[in-house]
C-alpha cells in the first residue's frame, strides 16, 4: 500500500511537472506570436492633411492590433460604412502612428463625430495613409459666383460663420459673431464644396469688420436683390463642345434691378424687351466659359441674345478647347513599392479613360509648375476616374476571388511632383491595402 501510495505521488509530480512544462512553452510560443509597439509618436504634419476616410480591410483595435491584449471597438463592416458614408460626419483624424517590430504601421485616429477612436493598421510607410486608411479631400474647390459682394446673412443664428466648413475638419470651430450687426454685408473671398455632401460653401468677410471672416453655408447668403432660380426669372445656359456633348451650365438668375422701367418678368418673356442692358446676357456667358475652353469663333449660339426667353429650355453656347502648348502625361505607381503599375495589373488591360476635357487640369499654355491644387480635382474623388484603380480579380488556392483595388494616394502624389512642370510626365501613386 505504502509502495501504490509512492508510486501514485511520483506519477502525480511527474503529471504536474510536464502539465507546467506544456504551459510554460505554450505560454513562450504565444508571447512569441504578439507583436512589439518600437515607436510611438504624435503625428506634426498640419491637421487637413491627416484627414482620412476608413475602407474597411481592418477593424478598428484598442491598441495596435497584432499587440496582446488589443480588442475591437469598430468591426471591418462598420468601419467600410463609415468609409462610404455621404456623411462628412464620419471623416478621421490621424493624431499618432506606431510602428511594430515587424515593421507594421497603425495610426491612431478618431472619427469627427467622436464615436470611435483606436488604432488601425496603416501600411507599412510611416506618413502615408495605406492598409485600412485612404487620404481624405474633405473639401474641393469649385467656382466662385458672378456676384461677389453685397450678401448678407439670411439667418446669422442658423447659418452661422465657421472657421472651417463644419464637419470639414475634426473639431471644426465657430467664428465669434459678437461684433456681428444684422445689416453688415458681406464679400465672398472663396468657394468649396463638400466632398460627401457636395454642399457648397463661401468664404466670405464682413465689410465693416474684417476679424468677421470664415465660411457659411451657400443657402445662407442672400445676395443683393436675388431670388430663387425659377421658370419666371433665369435663363440656363448650356456650354456645348463642337461634338454637341455639355461641357458646363450657368444658371443666371435676373434681378428685378436688370429690367427696364416699368417692366415685369415672366415665363416666355424676350430679354430684349425686359432688359435695360441687351449686351447682358452675353456678358454673363462670357464670365462663365467652363475652365479649359473658350468660346466658338465658328458656331454661333442657338438664338440671339434679345430672343432668348425667360424660363427657356437650355440656351445653347457652342465653345472649343483651349489648345495648351504644354500638356502632361500621367503615369501609374504603387506607393507600396513605388513600381509603376501596368495595365495588364488592372481591370480590362487598361488604365482610366479622360476625356479631352479632363485632361485640361493636367495642361497649360505655359510651361510653369504644377500646383497641388490639381490633385484636388473632381477627378480623384470619383471612383470611376481616378480616386481608384481596379485590379485584376485572382482566384486563390482556395478557390475564392481577390479583386485588389489601388486607392488614390493624394500626399505621396504630391510631393512626386513638387518640381513638375507643365509637359513633364505626372506620377499619380496609388495605394494597395495589405491585407
Amino acid at each position: 500500500m505504502i509502495l501504490n501510495l509512492q508510486k501514485s505521488l511520483s506519477f502525480g509530480l511527474a503529471t504536474i511537472a510536464a502539465v507546467a512544462t506544456i504551459a510554460l512553452a505554450t505560454n513562450h510560443v504565444s508571447a512569441k506570436s504578439y507583436a512589439r509597439i518600437t515607436s510611438n509618436q504624435v503625428l506634426r504634419t498640419a491637421p487637413q492633411n491627416r484627414n482620412v476616410t476608413t475602407n474597411g480591410t481592418n477593424a478598428l483595435y484598442t491598441k495596435a492590433g497584432t499587440v496582446r491584449g488589443a480588442r475591437i471597438i469598430a468591426s471591418k463592416y462598420t468601419l467600410q460604412r463609415y468609409g462610404t458614408s455621404k456623411e462628412s460626419s464620419q471623416y478621421f483624424r490621424a493624431y499618432r502612428v506606431a510602428t511594430t517590430n515587424r515593421g507594421a504601421v497603425y495610426y491612431k485616429v478618431v472619427s469627427f463625430n467622436g464615436i470611435y477612436r483606436g488604432w488601425v493598421y496603416g501600411g507599412r510607410t510611416s506618413g502615408t495613409f495605406a492598409g485600412g486608411l485612404n487620404p481624405a479631400n474633405t473639401m474641393a474647390n469649385t467656382n466662385l459666383p458672378l456676384q461677389k459682394t453685397g450678401y448678407t446673412l439670411t439667418n446669422s443664428q442658423k447659418y452661422t460663420l465657421w472657421v472651417d466648413p463644419k464637419w470639414s475638419q475634426y473639431k471644426a470651430k465657430q467664428v465669434d459673431m459678437s461684433s456681428y450687426s444684422p445689416n453688415d454685408t458681406f464679400t465672398i473671398t472663396d468657394a468649396a464644396v463638400k466632398t460627401r455632401e457636395q454642399y457648397t460653401y463661401y468664404k466670405v468677410v464682413d465689410d465693416k469688420n474684417s476679424a468677421i471672416v470664415g465660411w457659411v453655408y451657400s443657402g445662407g447668403l442672400a445676395a443683393p436683390n436675388s431670388q430663387a432660380a425659377t421658370k419666371d426669372n433665369s435663363v440656363k445656359i448650356n456650354y456645348v463642345n463642337p461634338d454637341g456633348q455639355s461641357v458646363g451650365s450657368y444658371t443666371w438668375v435676373i434681378q428685378k434691378a436688370d429690367l427696364k422701367a416699368g417692366a415685369t418678368m415672366n415665363n416666355g418673356d424676350k430679354l430684349g424687351d425686359i432688359l435695360q442692358n441687351g449686351t447682358q446676357l452675353t456678358d454673363v456667358v462670357t464670365k462663365n466659359v467652363p475652365t479649359g475652353f473658350k468660346l466658338s469663333t465658328t458656331q454661333s449660339p442657338t438664338n440671339q441674345p434679345e430672343n432668348v426667353t425667360v424660363g427657356s429650355d437650355d440656351y445653347l453656347i457652342y465653345v472649343d478647347p483651349v489648345k495648351a502648348n504644354f500638356v502632361s502625361p500621367v503615369a501609374y505607381y504603387l506607393t507600396n513599392t513605388g513600381q509603376q503599375i501596368s495595365p495588364a495589373q488592372l481591370s480590362g488591360n487598361t488604365y482610366p479613360i479622360l476625356t479631352d476635357a479632363q485632361m485640361t487640369i493636367f495642361s497649360s499654355q505655359t510651361q510653369g509648375i504644377v500646383p497641388a491644387k490639381v490633385f484636388d480635382n473632381a477627378l480623384f474623388s470619383d471612383p470611376n476616374k481616378l480616386s481608384a484603380l481596379t485590379g485584376v480579380s485572382v482566384t486563390n488556392a482556395d478557390g475564392t476571388v481577390t479583386t485588389p483595388t489601388y486607392y488614390f494616394n493624394k500626399q505621396a502624389t504630391i510631393a512626386a511632383n513638387s518640381a513638375a512642370r507643365y509637359g513633364d510626365t505626372l506620377k499619380l501613386y496609388y495605394t494597395l491595402p495589405q491585407r
